[in-house]
């Protein structure tokens, strides 16, 4: 249920300013109008689909990066990113939607309230140890937040909610969550939850 509410909150916000962008391209830049318009209707129909409650790290990962090149044209050199994992990552079983409301976030929160904006760093890499665990990392260099704000942006936040809910729901405490800021130096939401990898195929011998 909390999966399905989240596909339906896609921030209106959001919807807004990119609709808004795309109306200045029109007049201002045609082509980029378009490309901006078919990424968010790659992205709507990726957010709304219903392939149930997982997803492979590269489906979501094209999710992401399609909301990021909406982001771009309306912040342009405002909105850096980074975005660093290993391809062989990219068939690794994860729940829907667990990095895009990281992401939406961190843009929101990290680049927004900047003049010069500022970067975002999307990471995973396979942890060390005796079972295969996945580590997510997405971070920002936004203005960060206290203490006490932090928490109450932890207890009030949609997307970061359903996010650890999920997380509960599906792995218990082999999944953890952890949201770190430092004021004038940015936000980073950690992420470590078992990595399913899918099976081999096997092989035919004639």
């Amino acid at each position: 249920a909390e999966l399905r509410a989240l596909r339906a909150q896609l921030n209106p916000h959001f919807l807004f300013n990119a609709l808004t962008t795309i109306g200045y391209l029109i007049q201002t830049a045609p082509t980029r109008a378009l490309d901006t318009l078919m990424r968010l209707t790659s992205l709507l129909r990726g957010v709304l689909r219903s392939e149930g409650e997982f997803t492979t790290l590269g489906r979501e990962l094209d999710l992401v990066e399609a909301y990021l090149d909406i982001e771009r044209a309306r912040f342009e050199q405002r909105l850096r990113v980074r975005i660093d994992i290993d391809t062989a990552l990219r068939d690794v079983t994860i729940p829907a939607l667990l990095l895009q409301p990281l992401v939406e976030n961190a843009v929101k929160h990290g680049v927004a309230p900047l003049r010069h904006g500022g970067e975002i760093a999307i990471t995973a890499a396979l942890v060390d140890g005796p079972a295969h665990r996945l580590h997510l990392r997405v971070a920002d260099t936004g203005p960060g937040l206290a203490a006490p704000d932090l928490a109450e942006r932890r207890q009030r936040g949609v997307g970061l909610h359903s996010v650890e809910r999920r997380l509960s729901c599906h792995y218990g405490a082999d999944a953890s969550l952890t949201l770190t800021s430092t004021p004038g130096a940015g936000t980073v939401v950690d992420i470590t939850l078992p990595a399913a990898m899918p099976a081999p195929v096997p092989v035919r011998r004639p």
